[in-house]
């Protein structure tokens, strides 16, 4: 029997604010008699949304412990690579490995649901957490989806239909193997029984849907084709669009979700629509999901984390499509419910607010009451549906928690003669002082995606594209040449804060770095990360679009420019001109010579392991103690050691096969393609196809007893292997919950 988690040790480590923000969101959601179904948490960025998400997790949990026999949390977030980072922080109880169900798709709920072999299902669970990605959960369009969805259609719909065969040829879409995908299917499937019933119940009052099913099964694809008329591929393509998203529907059904977390909810704004008039198909399943009731009959309480949940401020100059005003109303609509009543509400006082403010600026202090009082209005109305917390608010001293650092940055005459460039091609095609942008970033022409300076841009070079030429020859200086970017030409920043960002990112050597320095390093830092001490990831922020785009553009050159050295003449298609590094080759009289390079691709779990520097006691040379244990690992495996005779340069690349006999059994299965693959994840990539079964075979026809005496560096090798190689360190880094054995 699950024990109920002590939800007091779960907030005890939250900081004052966070708590206060647990406690407010947890009454308006679950406890005041005119509590809200949908909170907004918007806390500025880094002040531990995801904590306080856990916070209300647990008071949530504590408060339908003795009333609901099955808690369901659901988490919906941008990506996977988020969930699998966030979700073992969101964990809140003993609950076991089988209570988490991760998929990238909505649909595939069906079968994470499903029992497994030993009997154990998700559904008898007392406590679930459940996680999925929207844009392929909700989005369904024309889209034929994955080709595990698709085998999930076909063994829900085999009981529907008499044309077996038929049914293989329409749902294998863009599969090119025929063979394998009709194989594939005769594996079963697990379902989740509740989900199948409803899924057939769905089916049966779509006559529609089995009326088209079976004039495609009876008519075009009755039999296989490799390539299917325009006609045939769009109705097939329609129809399994709409069979996911029938299967979709059911999935929903089955969660009975006791509360939903949607995290950094900007990504998919468009789901949260709740005007049906203005619904895409993808918001109305979403909505299909946000309205689901709870036990006591109300809409599911529904928690949004965001920093930025609706753009804060815009003018002419950013993208035409956006209005900030807009955007706030259409989340405080969807934090409403949709009650148009409570939106017309706040608007009023909006409005109230700002006439007053108005009226207070004259100075009379009965104004300025009033204005005052408006405010409040607005706040009582806003804290009822969300809160929101300053990094400056959150800390004592009202430091922001940040040390301020303020950079000597000089005007220079090419800044300047970026601005008159600006405003000449600006004034040239009609439009206003570019001065705000000239502040935020350099180069802006080349930048400015969407912006109406664009279109009017695009306009001129239609009807007078004199007045352009005439702007680019007067400040040839200040735009970008494609034939100096091509030579490599060194790119002026031609900005204060770009040279500014250039000395920061690029002058102190970052771009020689592979990755950033370990905060608390194992060892002591040496090669590229020896002065990197201290160094740490960049956040920026700004009110323009167009600073991302040039900030990382000019950036990214200026890296790749120095990266190259003068080794790739040109800048366009660097691959053509430089010969790979990590190449399997074979000579002209068939001789394979570079074997090693499997140590970099193979996961070997006794080094991951048994030689996990973490593991290394309090105090130890961390390199020493893994050397110790890859010897422990040699001598303990049984493997030959002879001691004459000449050195054999194989036990280099054949070792972590040796010592992980699993290894070969995931050779096969790469050097084949016939490996289960992940959802979400592409088949894994086999470098120089037309030589990697050949080595492949080499590795997996070795044995031990043909080997010689061993090479004197060996334990050196399989040492740095263990601490370096890139195979290695994914394994040691799959699963944050599960033993490596297990993942």
């Amino acid at each position: 029997m699950m024990k109920p988690p002590r939800f007091d040790d779960i907030l005890e480590p939250l900081k004052p604010f966070q708590r206060r923000t647990v406690d407010h969101a947890f009454r308006r959601l679950f406890i005041d008699g005119d509590r809200t179904s949908r909170f907004l948490v918007a806390d500025e960025v880094g002040l531990g949304k995801t904590l306080v998400a856990r916070g209300i997790i647990a008071r949530a949990i504590d408060h339908l412990w003795k009333d609901v026999d099955r808690i369901d949390i659901v988490y919906i977030c941008s990506n996977t690579a988020i969930a699998r980072a966030n979700l073992p922080k969101l964990r809140v109880g003993s609950a076991n490995q089988r209570s988490f169900a991760l998929a990238t798709r909505l649909t595939m709920l069906a079968t994470e649901l499903a029992p497994r072999d030993d009997g154990s299902s998700f559904m008898d669970n007392k406590l679930n957490f459940v996680s999925f990605t929207p844009g392929t959960s909700f989005a369904m369009g024309h889209s034929t989806g994955q080709s595990r969805e698709r085998a999930l259609l076909f063994h829900l719909l085999e009981p529907h239909v008499t044309r077996r065969t038929a049914l293989m040829n329409l749902l294998q879409g863009l599969v090119v193997n025929k063979d394998r995908w009709r194989s594939g299917l005769d594996t079963p499937m697990p379902v989740e029984q509740r989900i199948r019933g409803d899924f057939d119940n769905a089916l049966a009052v779509r006559g529609d849907l089995r009326a088209t099913l079976n004039e495609l099964l009876e008519g075009p694809f009755r039999r296989f084709r490799n390539h299917w008329p325009d006609e045939a591929r769009w109705a097939r393509n329609s129809l399994i669009a709409e069979m996911r998203r029938l299967l979709a529907g059911a999935c929903i059904q089955a969660l009975e979700p006791d509360l939903v977390i949607l995290d950094e909810f900007q990504r998919f704004k468009p789901l949260i629509e709740t005007r049906e008039d203005h619904r895409s198909p993808a918001a109305e399943l979403a909505q299909s999901l946000f309205e689901t009731q709870a036990h006591d009959g109300r809409p599911v309480p529904t928690v949004l984390l965001s920093a930025t949940p609706y753009k804060l401020y815009t003018t002419d100059a950013e993208i035409e499509q956006e209005d900030h005003y807009a955007d706030f109303l259409a989340t405080a609509r969807f934090l409403f419910g949709g009650k148009e009543a409570c939106v017309a509400s706040l608007t009023h006082r909006l409005t109230r607010f700002g006439n007053a403010l108005k009226r207070a600026a004259e100075g009379d202090a009965a104004f300025l009451e009033a204005a005052l009082a408006a405010k409040t209005d607005v706040e009582d109305t806003l804290r009822s549906i969300m809160a929101r917390t300053e990094r400056v608010a959150a800390s004592e001293d009202r430091d922001a928690m940040v040390t301020e650092r303020r950079p000597n940055v000089t005007l220079d005459p090419a800044d300047v003669r970026q601005y008159f460039a600006a405003d000449a091609l600006f004034r040239a095609v009609g439009d206003h002082d570019p001065m705000p942008l000239w502040k935020s970033a350099p180069y802006l022409v080349h930048f400015m995606r969407g912006y109406k300076v664009i279109d009017r841009l695009e306009e001129t070079l239609e009807l007078s594209p004199e007045k352009v030429s005439a702007v680019l020859r007067a400040h040839q200086r200040s735009f970008l040449s494609a034939q100096a970017l091509h030579r490599w030409s060194e790119l002026d920043p031609a900005h204060p804060k770009m040279r500014e960002m250039v000395s920061d990112q690029l002058d102190r050597g970052l771009w020689r770095t592979l990755w950033m320095p370990p905060t608390l390093p194992y060892w002591p830092l040496e090669g590229p990360f020896r002065d990197k001490a201290g160094a740490t990831k960049t956040l920026m922020f700004s009110a323009w679009n167009v600073v991302p785009d040039a900030v990382s553009a000019i950036l990214s050159y200026e890296a790749e420019r120095r990266m190259t050295g003068g080794r790739i003449p040109a800048y366009t298609d660097p691959a053509r001109q430089q010969t790979p590094l990590l190449r399997l080759t074979q000579s002209a009289a068939n001789i394979r010579s570079r074997h090693r390079l499997f140590l970099l691709w193979l996961p070997c779990l006794p080094l991951a392991e048994a030689a996990h520097p973490l593991c290394a006691p309090a105090g130890e040379d961390r390199r020493s103690w893994v050397r110790g244990r890859v010897e422990n690992l040699l001598s303990a495996s049984g493997l030959p050691d002879p001691p004459g005779g000449p050195v054999d340069e194989r036990w280099e690349w054949v070792t972590p096969l040796l010592l992980d006999p699993h290894l070969r059994l995931f050779l096969e299965e790469w050097r084949d393609d016939t490996g289960a693959v992940p959802e979400g994840l592409d088949p894994l990539p086999r470098p120089n196809p037309e030589l990697f079964g050949a080595y492949v075979d080499d590795l997996l026809n070795m044995t031990a007893d043909q080997l010689g005496r061993r090479p004197p560096g060996l334990v050196d090798l399989l040492t740095e292997v263990a601490l370096g190689s890139p195979a290695i360190l994914a394994l040691r880094s799959i699963s944050a919950t599960a033993t490596l054995a297990d993942a």
